[in-house]
């Protein structure tokens, strides 16, 4: 039986008129180890990355480094074409690299549901060939799809099957779709879910059917607090901004384990880096951001005004239920809340960046540019290319906060609301 692909409708892609931005982005970049061996054992390869680059190689990661105050493959030529395509063709690149920016999810209808990631300007701004007509090549050049979880959990540890989960997230992307601000709605769908789970039957390790009805019906019809906006952002606020957008920062971005060619110089990109983080605890100083034209001093991220509420506002909620309906949010089993966190912090990052970008520019009022580049960000960041096992303690510790601390997450959400 043919595999059924899926893709948002008249979307389009083509690989052209862009600067190599997936080639010079603070991530790792992995492949498999039989590409691994097939790269060391080809002299061009080991010659272009230098036994520095060798091993990082051997550790299934391409290796970067720094040039133009950006990390960029060391296959990267200065065209801004690859290299190793020019040298092999494009069969011979990492997977990862020939499949950007599609990943696949199969859904619950066992349909392959393609991923593009907004971080591609061309699927931001949609130019190209029509992407159906390219699913196919770009399925296989992938290695095959992600599956969604056949369940999900409560806090409280029960179970909620895959049938049961997506009967909620339906609610979720419903209510995402009325006209207000996200912030106000994932208030409220936190308060939904999290007396969702209440509501279920004490005791039972697996929700069933009827039960979880009983429940969804009696958490909607629920009265909700309504979010009052804050003036400055709440100290969790201000920690995720650090550890998250304070990681797009020069020099923390040219900062890894896969980075080569280290000059006795960048010993104090430590220093500097902390400094960074500093610097968005306190809200003020100046900050070099990727994707900003130019330093900015933070403080004037005050004079912009919050979009959210407004026209510039319904660009997020169309991207947050389009997360949704993609599917790879539910691809990692954990706790159902979790997702309206993750769709919370990305709406959080989203805002701030887009601020950030308008006040880089001198402006009061954010553009629908500023908020495509935010929605890139979130991918990155967030909710595509980052994966949760490798975040670090102080964010795993900060999520189960948020997922815990209602008051907290409330107050992450008025930061920007």
């Amino acid at each position: 039986m043919a595999t059924k692909l899926s893709s948002p409708p008249n979307q389009r892609f083509e690989c052209r008129d862009c600067p190599a931005r997936c080639c010079r982005m603070p991530w790792s970049i992995r492949f498999s180890g039989d590409e691994a061996k097939r790269y060391l054992d080809e002299p061009w390869v080991r010659e272009r990355a230098g036994s520095e680059g060798a091993e990082v190689i051997a550790r299934g990661v391409l290796p970067m480094r720094e040039k133009d105050n950006r990390l960029q493959c060391v296959f990267l030529d200065d065209d801004m074409l690859c290299g190793m395509q020019k040298q092999f063709g494009h069969e011979y690149i990492p997977r990862a690299c020939q499949a950007f920016p599609f990943g696949f999810v199969r859904d619950e209808k066992d349909v392959v549901v393609a991923q593009l990631s907004h971080l591609c300007p061309s699927i931001r701004d949609n130019y190209g060939t029509p992407v159906d007509r390219q699913l196919k090549a770009k399925l296989q050049q992938k290695g095959g799809a992600e599956r969604m979880s056949t369940a999900l959990a409560t806090l409280s540890g029960t179970i909620v099957p895959q049938s049961s989960y997506l009967r909620v997230a339906k609610q979720w992307e419903e209510q995402l779709g009325a006209d207000t601000s996200p912030t106000s709605t994932l208030a409220r769908l936190y308060d939904v879910t999290a007396a969702f789970e209440r509501a279920l039957p004490p005791g039972a390790e697996r929700a069933t059917d009827a039960p979880v009805e009983a429940a969804l019906r009696q958490a909607l019809g629920q009265e909700i607090e309504p979010l009052t906006p804050r003036p400055k952002p709440s100290f969790y606020a201000r920690v995720l901004f650090a550890y998250l957008l304070g990681g797009l920062c020069y020099p923390s971005r040219v900062q890894g384990t896969h980075r080569i060619g280290k000059a006795p110089w960048t010993a104090f990109h430590g220093l500097r880096s902390f400094w960074n983080k500093v610097t968005w605890m306190l809200g003020r100083g100046t900050l070099d951001m990727l994707f900003v034209a130019k330093p900015f001093k933070l403080q004037r991220v005050r004079t912009v005004d919050r979009f959210l509420g407004e026209a510039e506002g319904a660009l997020v909620r169309d991207y947050l239920r389009l997360v949704l309906q993609r599917r790879h949010i539910f691809s990692t089993p954990r706790h159902l809340l979790a997702t309206v966190l993750d769709l919370s912090l990305a709406t959080v990052v989203i805002s701030r960046f887009a601020r950030c970008r308008a006040a880089a520019d001198g402006r009061t009022k954010v553009s629908h540019e500023d908020v495509r580049e935010g929605i890139g960000v979130a991918e990155l960041l967030l909710l595509s290319h980052a994966a949760l096992s490798e975040q670090g303690k102080l964010m795993k510790n900060l999520r189960w906060l948020l997922l815990t601390k209602r008051e907290s997450f409330r107050a992450l959400l008025a930061s920007e609301a």
